[in-house]
């Protein structure tokens, strides 16, 4: 730690340290809750939820992570070296032990023998395997060495990301600076979309809107796809140029400190085919159905309920390749929603909707009738549950918007 360079801060954090020190107690109480001693937290998401730090290259090899303990204030922070300047610039980062450049079996070594010498040997301690960082062989070398040193380890994948799936008065403060950025870089796309445009430059014109106003990077790489590639589904910018009567699909997520808002609209060069019209102005009020119908404490699928029976009673379903939606959060590209959905999974089972939930719901259209403009159309809002009810954080029409 370089403490000169915590002096030279002056530039403003994204939480004070008080709120940082609550999720803190709630991750221990939701240890003691669970029968656990200690987490070894590596998903990047937690990471910057429970200390500020924001770090661009989760290898697979990477073993950067915190130790927080049920039975102590203290927690400790393992970092590769090369990350001196961005640890002292973490004010909320105290205790840190640096893992060497070397085989991943020091820095293995290095967690285990910091836990022992913590108190930690016959305790148990949560590791988070469903991390997309590091490699599960690491997560297991690390699981292998924590049992050698007397401890037992479980799965605590999900325990701190059930803690932030509702959102402090902060963190929508947060959710809703972003969604203020995302409706202005919409702008920008859709004021910037013409006839010899590349797609690449589209992106562009997104990227300068969203950084100018201090949003950062997006949640994940922005998705555009225009003409035959308008029903593109996880594809990035393409260096095809728009041409007079295409459909321009744009997805993005704009952030804010990491938090983030999914905004999808898909555009029309010049008058399209009346049917792409009639299309998306039916899709257009699922999310009217689900504002009007889903209330504070009605469980999740109840979303899902309404859009899929506002999709089937106005006849989209032919077209339909995904009509649903994902909990929003803190998102550190690659990854970019949370486990949770309003269609139940097996694993997870339905909860309520609470106050503070953020999530997006997309109608995403296929259309294989070589309609012309393109191959298919969608949208996306992403949603917060306050007190009374859903609320829409975008000011975008969702229809199709002709340029």
């Amino acid at each position: 730690m370089q403490h000169y360079l915590r002096d030279q801060i002056d530039w403003p954090q994204a939480f004070p340290a008080e709120e940082y020190a609550t999720r803190l107690d709630r991750v221990r109480t939701a240890l003691r809750a669970a029968g656990l001693d200690a987490i070894y937290v590596t998903v990047p998401a937690d990471l910057t939820w429970l200390t500020g730090y924001d770090m661009i290259w989760y290898h697979l090899r990477n073993l950067t992570g915190l130790l927080v303990r049920a039975a102590s204030a203290e927690t400790v922070f393992f970092d590769h070296s090369a990350h001196v300047t961005i640890v002292s610039t973490t004010p909320e980062i105290r205790d840190v032990v640096w893992l060497e450049h070397g085989p991943v079996e020091n820095a293995v070594q290095a967690i285990a023998g910091k836990a022992k010498a913590l108190g930690l040997s016959g305790k148990r301690i949560a590791l988070q395997p469903w991390s997309y960082a590091p490699h599960a062989s690491v997560i297991a070398g690390l699981c292998a060495a924590l049992e050698d040193i007397g401890a037992t380890t479980a799965d605590g994948s999900l325990l701190v990301e059930e803690l932030r799936l509702v959102k402090s008065p902060r963190e929508i403060a947060h959710v809703r600076r972003a969604a203020e950025i995302a409706d202005e870089a919409m702008c920008a796309a859709r004021n910037a979309i013409e006839p010899g445009i590349m797609e690449t430059g589209i992106e562009a014109v997104i990227a300068e809107s969203m950084m100018k106003a201090g949003g950062g990077y997006p949640g994940i790489r922005t998705m555009i796809g225009s003409g035959p590639r308008a029903g593109t589904h996880h594809s990035a910018p393409a260096h095809r140029r728009v041409r007079q009567g295409d459909l321009v699909f744009v997805d993005f997520c704009a952030s804010w400190h990491r938090y983030h808002v999914n905004l999808n609209r898909t555009f029309s060069v010049g008058e399209p085919d009346p049917r792409w019209r009639d299309l998306m102005e039916k899709a257009a009020g699922c999310i009217d159905a689900i504002v009007d119908g889903v209330r504070p404490g009605d469980p999740w699928s109840r979303v899902q309920e309404l859009g899929d029976r506002h999709t089937d009673e106005n006849g989209l379903r032919p077209y339909v390749w995904f009509i649903g939606g994902y909990s929003l959060g803190i998102a550190v590209p690659p990854d970019w929603v949370g486990a949770h959905a309003p269609r139940p999974s097996a694993e997870l089972p339905d909860r309520v909707l609470e106050p503070g939930t953020v999530f997006n719901f997309e109608n995403q259209f296929d259309v294989w009738e070589d309609w012309p403009g393109g191959s298919g159309a969608a949208y996306i809002e992403t949603l917060l549950m306050t007190e009374t009810g859903l609320e829409i954080l975008s000011s975008l029409r969702r229809d199709l918007v002709v340029v």
